[in-house]
């Protein structure tokens, strides 16, 4: 497993986590949405009993050492002008979470890269699986410009 870090950000990542049949599978399981504004549920269905999160829980223990509780796993469609402003997950029922992972599931959209404050950007390819603080490390996605963008988030606490 490798890192990003640029002052106090941390992102952990490892490429093709998932080959792109595993992939295709979640991005099945995703809502289809056209352009325009949806909410939370409408762009999520949750996946936290899915053998996907044993997978990356076993994963991050081996690799970083890191013994997670999965409180929330879900699939997202950041569908065409989809964005999120910098934030870190400290309300809305985030409070005990301190880990997100996130795993990508497709690469052929425009925009949509992850970024932080301090200056990491990703611009991920299919199967890339992250780590990050996120009750530390303010982080956004940039809009989505062109096609849909499909990922599995996952909060952890420890």
């Amino acid at each position: 497993m490798k890192f990003i870090r640029k002052k106090t950000d941390l992102v952990f990542y490892q490429e093709n986590f998932l080959t792109i049949e595993e992939c295709n599978y979640f991005i099945k399981k995703s809502p289809k949405l056209g352009t325009g504004k949806f909410k939370w549920t409408q762009r999520s269905v949750d996946i936290t009993n899915e053998p996907i999160v044993k997978k990356v829980i076993d994963y991050f223990k081996t690799k970083l050492n890191f013994t997670l509780e999965c409180i929330e796993a879900t699939t997202q469609n950041w569908n065409i002008s989809s964005i999120s402003d910098l934030h870190i997950h400290n309300e809305h029922g985030r409070q005990k979470t301190k880990y997100n992972s996130l795993i990508y599931l497709n690469d052929n959209y425009q925009g949509g890269e992850f970024y932080t404050k301090n200056g990491i950007t990703i611009k991920p390819s299919a199967g890339l699986l992250t780590l990050f603080n996120g009750q530390k490390v303010w982080h956004g996605v940039n809009m989505v410009k062109k096609n849909d963008r499909h990922t599995l988030i996952f909060w952890w606490k420890e």
